[in-house]
């Protein structure tokens, strides 16, 4: 398969390293807007196993031109740019994956009704993909993606579900900072504050941020951590391709109390924004545009500078609880992996590795037909058996507890 690889950074890193010099890999090519930043990767790989391309993800018909000659994009830029992507890949006639989707696109403030999740809009070209033979692959990273395949392996083994619980936690902390975000600090602030989409009684709605705080015992040696409600893809897709009578799914994620303390402080003041404002610089008396957020990522140290020094574990929980037989039923799956251990393999943390590793087991998936189907979907669309089979081979680890 020709696979292009849309995006340089930590987690294209991830990818292009595990999907070089593979059978499958007919042609690789890593595309960038930043050409340089392309080519360092690709000469980090074995030699002549990639090529490198410059590739604004804003003009479709650029990327169109550019994809025509390939069988797969592997898209991990900003899911700002993910329907412009899709647009091209079917003018073009290639394959699509990625590993998130546009959650800024929610307009609904905590309990105003919803009518459909943000990733209905990719879901939504399903008919196009369908009728161009393409495959569209929607969230294949760790979370989504790990976690929607645990989810269907559970929700299979019930007769009915009644909620599925997704949990991200991390016991990890960096060497000689308070505070380091070990993914994009942008998008951590702007996800944790969105309006977090929940489904209860098998209706869509919208909670404040940072709501349903509560202690949840992550499998050792991650241990009980505090979560909170955020927004996630998860749970824009679960509830439309599970079934099985399932009424209640939501996604939390574990942050210190201080940290949500000082990102409801940031809200308040307005300092989660990402829009432009005028700022006076004392020291010179010029005015400057910056964005608010831009500020505070600003004094956060870059997640690729700091990765080597995380400690610590982090897992993927995923709890799904029904009944079977008549009787009420349940499974516990998870994933964890260590910080250290992942930088010694792999030259990343934890946190960043499952994601790109998935997206790679996607993309072989498609290389050997083992994903067949046509159209758009996440990856509970289909069948958990051949995703587990390939995890060993890439270091992910997934365990199992029956709930009683």
């Amino acid at each position: 398969m020709k696979v292009i690889i849309l995006g340089s950074g930590t987690i294209g890193s991830v990818i292009a390293s595990l999907l070089s010099g593979r059978n499958e890999t007919e042609r690789l090519l890593v595309a960038d807007r930043n050409l340089e930043a392309a080519r360092n990767l690709a000469q980090k790989l074995p030699r002549g196993s990639a090529e490198a391309a410059k590739v604004d993800a804003g003009r479709v018909d650029e990327m169109a031109r550019i994809f025509k000659d390939f069988d797969l994009v592997v898209n991990v830029v900003l899911p700002r740019f993910n329907l412009k992507i899709m647009e091209a890949c079917l003018q073009a006639g290639v394959h699509y994956t990625d590993a998130a989707t546009d959650l800024a696109l929610a307009r609904e403030k905590p309990g105003e009704p919803v009518n459909a999740p943000p990733e209905k809009l990719q879901l939504d070209l399903d008919p196009a993909f369908r009728d161009a033979g393409l495959t569209g692959l929607l969230g294949m990273g760790a979370d989504p993606g790990l976690t929607n395949v645990l989810a269907r392996l559970g929700a299979g083994r019930l007769d009915t579900v009644d909620e599925i619980l997704v949990r991200d936690g991390d016991n990890g902390y960096v060497e000689g900072f308070e505070f380091a975000s070990l993914w994009s600090p942008d998008t951590l602030i702007e996800e944790v504050l969105m309006p977090a989409l929940a489904f209860r009684g098998g209706q869509f709605v919208r909670l404040g941020s940072l709501e349903g705080e509560e202690t949840f015992d992550f499998p050792a040696p991650v241990g009980a951590l505090t979560v909170y409600n955020v927004d996630h893809e998860e749970t824009n897709t679960l509830p439309l391709f599970i079934g099985k009578g399932l009424k209640d799914m939501d996604f939390k994620i574990a942050l210190s109390k201080d940290l949500a303390d000082a990102l409801r402080v940031f809200q308040k003041f307005g300092l989660h924004r990402g829009d432009l404002i005028d700022v006076e610089v004392k020291a010179t008396g010029e005015t400057a545009r910056v964005a608010p957020r831009d500020v505070l990522t600003a004094l956060m140290p870059n997640p690729r500078e700091v990765e080597g020094k995380a400690r610590g574990q982090a897992c993927l929980a995923v709890v799904v609880r029904g009944t079977k037989g008549g009787k009420k039923d349940g499974w516990r799956l998870w994933c964890t992996l260590d910080h250290q251990e992942c930088y010694r393999r792999y030259g990343c943390s934890a946190t960043s590795y499952p994601v790109g590793a998935l997206l790679a087991v996607g993309a072989l998936m498609l290389a050997r037909g083992e994903i067949s189907r046509k159209g758009v979907f996440p990856p509970e669309a289909l069948d958990p058996a051949p995703f587990l089979r390939h995890l060993p081979d890439f270091g992910i680890p997934v365990e199992e507890r029956r709930l009683t």
